[in-house]
């Protein structure tokens, strides 16, 4: 979003759904606005529904090598995006995308990870942190949970007041949600009324395709802007959250764990 990855706030529940379509071979989903690409593989219509509807409009899915990494870093889908644009074959795209795969895999095993358990259903994840890496950890240890990976181990927090504290962090990140939510609605709505549009050539049809396309514009400059929001008060969240962890774990309250 190296440049950082964003925090991921995923719905668990629907996760589990994707047990089934792992296969064994490598593919690759890279989604870029209303646009979707499969590369590799392949997988079932209704995988790759439930793979967009979980990660957004911007994001980089991979099964590798019988992993499963999920990016929304912006460097990666700036490579991407170059490897579509090329009219490349089928063998030298699906090339290219096990190489950015490859790349962005090793970065996020050289970063700490975290995953903070929110809610019931949720959880705030780091770079480098798959949603089913997510689930396996939630199975795990149950209830709400902050557990931490760094190069000098594994710890698990689950204290009450450092759960509060560091759920605190985020607040105002989660608070973008519904305008974003429905930033992404109108967005949507807009585009399916274009779709509409595009083939009449009344000057009824044509008028209304111009103001479409103007509210367009105005809507990709406000998405802009809340992902600048986005980024800032996350950054400012994950240094706040890293020193509350050094801090549990100098005191002994973040217990290591396998």
């Amino acid at each position: 979003m190296f440049m950082r990855m964003t925090i991921g706030v995923f719905v668990l529940v629907a996760a589990t759904a994707f047990a089934s379509d792992t296969g064994t071979k490598d593919s690759y989903v890279f989604r870029d606005g209303g646009i979707t690409w499969m590369i590799g593989q392949g997988m079932s219509s209704e995988a790759l529904q439930r793979i967009q509807s979980q990660y957004g409009d911007a994001f980089l899915w991979a099964r590798r090598n019988s992993q499963i990494f999920v990016t929304h870093e912006r460097i990666v889908l700036d490579e991407a995006r170059i490897v579509v644009a090329h009219r490349n074959t089928g063998e030298d795209r699906e090339a290219r995308f096990a190489e950015i795969t490859d790349a962005a895999m090793r970065r996020g095993s050289r970063r700490r990870s975290y995953v903070l358990t929110t809610e019931i259903n949720r959880a705030m994840i780091s770079g480098g942190m798959s949603i089913e890496n997510v689930v396996y950890l939630r199975n795990k240890y149950h209830g709400q949970f902050l557990w931490v990976r760094t190069k000098d181990g594994t710890w698990l927090i689950d204290d009450v007041d450092y759960l509060d504290r560091a759920t605190a962090f985020f607040a105002e990140e989660r608070a973008l949600g519904p305008e974003q939510r429905a930033v992404s609605e109108e967005e949507s709505q807009l585009d399916r009324e274009e779709e509409r549009l595009e083939d009449r050539h009344d000057s009824a049809s044509e008028k209304r395709l111009e103001e479409i396309r103007r509210r367009q514009r105005e809507i990709s400059r406000r998405e802009q802007e809340l992902d600048q929001r986005e980024e800032a008060i996350e950054n400012v969240a994950e240094d706040k959250l890293w020193a509350l962890i050094d801090d549990a774990i100098r005191r002994g309250v973040a217990r290591p764990v396998r």
